[in-house]
């Protein structure tokens, strides 16, 4: 899926790279709307990370829309926790490696 597949946004949040020169650069996090899905039935709600990783868009599901919204913060939390270990503490939210703002 590409870019412009996330649909409408309604969610959006900037974490920062800082690299081993200590050069500072914007990773963005994008949630879309969750919208009705009819295969599984339930809700799907696509999201992003632009900026590291693969930066496809990925999709959460749940039974209704809420579900599917939580399953996607938690899903970004996992996939910003994994990139974050890989590039050794240095992405960061409000000045903190610890705490990305993700469950």
């Amino acid at each position: 899926m590409g870019f412009e597949s996330i649909g409408e946004i309604i969610a959006t949040r900037k974490l920062y790279f800082i690299d081993e020169s200590d050069n500072k650069r914007t990773v963005s996090v994008f949630v879309g709307k969750p919208e009705e899905s009819s295969d599984p039935p339930g809700y799907h709600c696509p999201f992003q990370i632009i900026g590291i990783g693969s930066q496809g868009t990925n999709v959460a599901n749940g039974s209704d829309s809420i579900e599917a919204l939580q399953s996607a913060m938690t899903l970004i939390g996992e996939n910003l926790n994994h990139l974050n270990n890989e590039l050794a503490g240095r992405l960061k939210w409000n000045g903190d490696a610890n705490d990305l703002g993700f469950p």
